[in-house]
C-alpha cells in the first residue's frame, strides 16, 4: 500500500497542529509507513508524524478529515 507521510513542520494555528507531506512510502501499514520517516521530523519538538493512504481515492473518511484539520 501507499502512504503520504505528513510531518508538524508548520507549528500550530488556532491550537491546531499544522502539517506538511514529506514523503511518499510503500508500507504495510500506517505504523509501519511512520517507522520510515527520518529521524528529527517524528516525535519532539515537533507532533508525532501521520501516514495517510495515498491517493485520495484510497483513503478513508477519518483520514480525509484529518487532512482538512491539519494540511488544509
Amino acid at each position: 500500500m501507499r502512504f503520504r507521510i505528513f510531518t508538524n513542520d508548520r507549528g500550530k494555528a488556532g491550537g491546531v497542529a499544522k502539517y506538511s507531506a514529506l514523503k511518499d512510502v510503500n508500507a504495510s501499514s500506517p505504523e509501519t509507513a511512520v517507522r520510515l520517516c527520518p529521524p528529527g521530523f517524528n516525535g519532539y519538538p515537533y507532533e508525532p508524524a501521520v501516514a495517510i493512504h495515498w491517493p485520495a481515492s484510497a483513503q478513508s473518511d477519518d483520514e480525509k478529515a484529518w487532512l482538512k484539520r491539519h494540511v488544509g
